[in-house]
């Protein structure tokens, strides 16, 4: 049946929790839950005989099964866990998976990637026959299962197949079967020792083997909601972040919430790291403040460019300038900076525009956030973000300039991408000029700047 993980967790508690155990979801939540169920089941002293790990992509159903009818060494229950159990996908999640093989084999996650390249030819009804025959700098026959688009694809693709023929890896049609076994097994049940507990990378449930685990067992989706872009909600986030505070004791002021769910990135565990960082800065307080953020997390989202627009939006020139030869240092495009630049100076025009209309009556220069929270916010006003924290930043930034400064700064823009995109300019000497005409103003700008050739 569908449960939730407390309502699981209450179950074994009560000495009637569930024989059958299939979580999925986001990495590190179902780590967790598996950590926080193998705590009730089998205590730590019982665990080198009475728990078995097995990868399932590897382990044959036939060492699963054996296991499973030897009794526990110590009394009480014995736990057998699956990790990436790959019998509930499905030719339908043929992208998804193509997707996710990439995103393995691009961290370094080798033998993952190879084994769900493996799993991603059975579904497609590959043969050893067709395995064996296809050589890796003749792999065109993957492109349409892998969706495979330009050389970098196909040279990672070519690395995956020498990998996996360095590793003598094949295909069988072992996990067809197994899958049907599994069936049986949960037809039939478990002796009353065992607890099978299956995790899996991704699941398909529509497959009729995951209806019949869904009735038999107690499936449990660990994944965090997700937006449309496909990165974890800000919702979500936030009552992550706010029950791994609640379970340190400690709180967080509104602008470090804010801060970490800007500077987090869609990884939950490296969230988790910095979030540990944090709490072993701030030692005994039991309140984390944004400086503690601002010193410790990581900006491991798309916060490292908030370095430079911030900077360009409090009219620091020099700090700017220095983000700005950071960012070119690490080879990020020109067209992409300038891109940011002029998105945030739209920004900033449009809560300059709210300042003089809509907001003339409400918003105040030293107004709080707690202020704005109640007095702004209940207003029936166009938001400028999806994050009503950078709305109030954006509002105190425009304060800074005047209307006309911020329409004039969106003509040098235009005139800035027409350099970057014409041969002759160099690309930095064009974004320190629009970066000193914003910081500067248009006036100082043309006087501190030299002026050099093809610029």
């Amino acid at each position: 049946m569908k449960r939730s993980l407390a309502a699981t967790i209450a179950a074994i508690k009560g000495g009637g929790g569930p024989q059958l155990l299939l979580l999925f979801g986001d990495e590190l939540q179902v780590q967790e839950a598996c950590r926080a169920i193998l705590d009730l089941v089998v205590p730590e002293s019982h665990r080198g005989f009475n728990l078995e790990r097995f990868d399932g992509r590897v382990v044959g159903w036939d060492r699963i099964e054996a296991s499973l009818s030897t009794p526990p060494f110590f009394s009480g229950q014995k736990v057998l866990w699956i990790e990436n159990a790959p019998y509930f996908v499905s030719r339908e999640q043929q992208g998804q998976l193509g997707e996710k093989l990439f995103q393995l084999w691009r961290e370094g996650r080798r033998d993952e990637a190879s084994r769900l390249l493996i799993d991603l030819l059975i579904l497609e009804g590959w043969t050893e026959a067709q395995w064996e025959r296809l050589e890796p700098l003749s792999a065109q026959s993957l492109s349409e299962i892998l969706d495979i688009d330009g050389d970098e694809m196909r040279r990672e693709i070519e690395a995956m197949l020498v990998y996996c023929r360095a590793k003598k890896m094949d295909l069988s049609d072992r996990r067809v079967s197994e899958g049907q076994r599994l069936a049986e097994l949960l037809e039939r049940g478990l002796p009353q020792w065992d607890v099978l507990l299956l995790t899996a990378m991704q699941v398909d449930r529509r497959t009729r083997l995951f209806k019949q685990f869904e009735e038999k067992g107690a499936v449990l989706d660990l994944n965090l909601e997700r937006d449309r872009r496909g990165k974890i909600s800000r919702a979500s986030l936030l009552e992550w972040v706010n029950q791994r505070l609640r379970q340190s004791g400690k709180t967080l002021q509104p602008q470090a919430r804010e801060m970490i769910l800007m500077r987090a990135a869609d990884d939950l565990r490296a969230v988790q790291q910095e979030l540990d960082k944090v709490l072993l800065f701030v030692g005994d307080r039991r309140s984390v403040g944004a400086e503690d953020v601002a010193a410790i997390f990581a900006d491991r989202g798309e916060g490292w460019i908030f370095d430079l627009t911030q900077a360009i939006a409090d009219r620091n020139p020099r700090a700017a300038l220095a983000q700005l030869a950071r960012l070119v240092a690490q080879g990020e495009h020109p067209l992409k900076l300038l891109a940011t630049i002029a998105s945030d100076a739209r920004r900033l025009l449009s809560a300059r525009q709210l300042i003089e209309s809509e907001l003339k009556s409400l918003w105040k220069r030293d107004m709080s956030y707690q202020q704005f929270q109640h007095l702004v916010l209940r207003q029936d006003i166009p938001p400028l973000t999806r994050n009503p924290y950078m709305d109030y930043l954006y509002l105190q930034r425009a304060e800074r300039f005047s209307l006309g400064e911020l329409r004039s700064y969106m003509d040098e823009l235009f005139e800035a991408d027409f350099r970057l995109k014409s041969s002759g300019n160099n690309p930095r000497i064009v974004l320190e000029r629009l970066i000193l005409q914003l910081g500067l103003g248009p006036e100082k700008a043309k006087v501190n700047l030299p002026q050099k050739k093809g610029t």
